[in-house]
């Protein structure tokens, strides 16, 4: 629970629903408050990650949500998790998120909007998305995935530029003590690196997040969504840099982020997947102070 909030009695329904022309099998996760408000949040998570969420991070976020009164849904998208189907590019994500909207929508009486929280690519699918549901009233985009190939190429030097020295320094404070060599290792083993095992679908699921036109797309369908956006931006997330550092060089996205319906917070110390309950709790609280306000002005699509 965040705190000032009063914490309400909450149901945690699990859904299935399908996806598709083959009608793939989805599963999800409905946080139904006792007490609902009519706008609720869907989870939509970078694939391949599960409806739960590194760290659960998912899961605490939207039980922090729902006992607030905020419905929330969680879900995976078609070849991840327990569900059916083949993981599909980027291009097919949009039927696995209408789908979700459709199973939030039927199943939390009342509800009448959907604001989409994506994470990493999730955001990417989300502003993809959004321009095509008039249910979607606000997009929350934390730290966004955003391919640009010249960026991304120097940000990858300066990052295992960064490592590699890093290590060195580790490497020579060994001598002092084996504890602290311990202690250093699995702290460096800890560290947002690790990428899930290569396979099939999952590189094409990532190849189609690295066109050369992504920037452009993405810019092009925040234009066209009229609601309210949310940036969330993790200052100790490469990814998080990258996108900072791409959209700091592009007049037209300078344009875009600055835009009046454009809410922007840092957590400088965070990491990508907000391990620690302080980052994870003021992204809860400033996700939820967005949506309220959202919810009571006038935002049409």
């Amino acid at each position: 629970m965040i705190s000032g909030e009063i914490a309400m009695k909450c149901r945690e329904v699990p859904l299935t629903f399908l996806c598709g022309k083959d009608n793939s099998r989805l599963y999800g996760i409905l946080h139904q408050p006792e007490r609902p408000s009519s706008c609720g949040l869907l989870i939509v998570t970078g694939r391949p990650a599960l409806r739960a969420g590194r760290h659960r991070l998912f899961v605490m976020l939207a039980r922090a949500w729902a006992e607030a009164g905020i419905p929330a849904m969680r879900f995976d998208f078609r070849g991840t998790g327990d569900c059916e189907g083949e993981m599909g590019t980027l291009d097919d994500t949009s039927e696995d998120i209408a789908s979700a909207v459709d199973a939030f929508m039927s199943n939390m009486p009342g509800l009448q909007n959907v604001i989409l929280w994506g994470l990493c690519g999730g955001a990417a699918d989300s502003i993809l998305y959004a321009p095509k549901d008039s249910r979607v009233i606000g997009i929350a985009l934390v730290n966004p995935w955003s391919y640009d190939a010249r960026v991304r190429g120097l940000a990858t030097l300066r990052r295992y530029g960064s490592l590699c020295l890093d290590q060195i320094r580790r490497l020579a404070r060994t001598a002092r003590s084996e504890s602290r060599r311990t202690n250093q290792t699995n702290d460096f083993d800890d560290a947002d690196l690790s990428v899930p095992h290569a396979s099939a679908a999952v590189d094409r699921a990532y190849a189609s997040y690295r066109v050369s036109n992504l920037s452009r797309r993405l810019a092009d369908n925040l234009e066209k969504f009229k609601g309210g956006i949310l940036l969330i931006l993790s200052g100790q997330d490469p990814g998080s840099r990258a996108f900072k550092h791409a959209a700091s060089i592009s007049l037209r996205w300078r344009r875009l982020l600055s835009a009046p319906r454009v809410e922007t917070h840092e957590l400088a110390e965070s990491n990508h997947s907000l391990r620690r309950h302080e980052w994870r709790a003021q992204t809860a609280a400033w996700t939820m102070e967005w949506l309220r306000s959202l919810s009571a002005g006038d935002h049409d699509q």
